[in-house]
């Protein structure tokens, strides 16, 4: 094999292990989530998690600098 042959071929053996490495780290996202011992998923629950973040956004704004930049190289 020539040496541009085997530079090819080291090539694809290395994407292809790209891919599966890829592939394999992923598929824990693919697993259902298990069911609640009521069968229902709680509402309520969901809307104090929007809430949680809806405050935590909100206190965060709040220490945002406010006024003209300081100016300088890059303003």
């Amino acid at each position: 094999m020539s040496l541009r042959g085997s530079r090819a071929l080291l090539l694809v053996i290395v994407i292809v292990s790209i891919v599966f490495a890829a592939s394999m780290q992923s598929s824990s996202a693919l697993r259902p989530m298990p069911e609640e011992p009521s069968g229902a998923r709680n509402l309520d629950a969901g809307l104090s998690l929007y809430e949680q973040a809806k405050e935590v956004m909100a206190l965060w704004m709040e220490k945002l600098p406010s006024g003209p930049s300081s100016g300088g190289g890059g303003h």
